[in-house]
């Protein structure tokens, strides 16, 4: 096979890897380099940095529309493989493969179609995950479905480690049945459109916790808003990153209060949680109790 890799996140790093293992992977696109980290400087994708590895030619378009004659300059192509590039692909690429885009979505289509559908999973308490290996269409992640695996989602588990887990997963479909497609082996099945659910993107004014609701929401919410874009909260210090947090038994605490003993309690709508790990802005993440022995027994409050 020759084929094409589309992608740009450390998620889309094991299907390429995987791709190599199966074809002629003549070209790599991904997003342009951007700025990252303190330095603001512009910085490659980390597909971007395997391919480069590999030797594999690489396209960074700016638009959408660039993408077709990007391929056509690539020469005759069997197939596209698509992870999380993060760019709209238009009919006139798509039409270009002479056996389409194959894409892999993670999760369990046709729940959470869209731009992050394991971080609301994760909000949302959804107790399975998975990952779909799909023909990419017109559509928002609508195209026929050739194969699912499906995986549980740990109680503990942030967003970005499961994210890891099917990007795994997603290798390893696309290692058992890209050559059976391109060959037109087997048949990929329709969606139903009436069960489909949205993965809306996740905003930056969603990083906000509301410390009235239950614990166990909020609890989703920082495993869920993990890397991107964090969940926080604002202390009477500054703001405050909670990165690793569990519930307490302690019922007494008012939304918000603060208590300091052999752990650091916040109360919530409902009881309380603990805090483990914590990240005060501008400076790096440490443990809980050492953030509040810094506050020299004046504990604060959280809004």
């Amino acid at each position: 096979m020759r084929a094409a890799f589309f992608g740009t996140p450390q998620a889309g790093v094991p299907a390429l890897e995987s791709l190599c293992e199966v074809a002629d992977v003549a070209l790599v696109v991904t997003q342009p380099d951007r700025p990252q980290g303190r330095s603001n400087k512009p910085q490659p994708s980390p597909v971007k940095s395997e391919a480069s590895r590999r030797g594999i030619p690489i396209a960074q378009p700016e638009k959408s529309s660039e993408i077709a004659g990007i391929l056509q300059e690539a020469g005759s192509l069997d197939v596209v493989v698509l992870v999380a590039y993060g760019k709209f692909i238009r009919p006139e690429a798509l039409a270009l493969p002479r056996a389409g885009f194959v894409n892999i979505h993670f999760s369990i289509l046709p729940r959470w179609r869209g731009a992050a559908p394991v971080q609301r999973a994760v909000l949302s308490g959804d107790r399975r995950s998975g990952v779909t290996l799909m023909q990419l269409d017109a559509g928002l992640d609508t195209g026929p479905v050739w194969s699912t695996a499906t995986t549980g989602i740990g109680p503990k588990e942030s967003a970005h480690d499961l994210t890891a887990r099917l990007a795994q997963m997603g290798a390893g479909l696309l290692h058992r049945w890209l050559e059976p497609i391109v060959a037109g082996a087997v048949a990929a099945n329709p969606q139903s459109d009436g069960r489909a659910t949205y993965a809306d993107k996740i905003e930056s004014d969603e990083r906000w916790l509301d410390l009235t609701q239950p614990g166990a929401v909020i609890l989703r919410r920082v495993r869920g808003l993990t890397p991107w874009p964090g969940a926080w909260v604002n202390h009477d210090a500054g703001k405050l990153r909670i990165l690793e947090a569990g519930l307490s038994e302690k019922t007494s605490l008012s939304p918000g209060e603060i208590t300091m003993g052999a752990q650091v309690e916040v109360g919530t709508g409902d009881g309380s949680i603990v805090l483990r790990r914590v990240q005060p802005e501008g400076k790096g993440p440490m443990d809980a109790d050492a953030w509040m022995r810094g506050r020299q027994g004046q504990p604060g409050r959280f809004q």
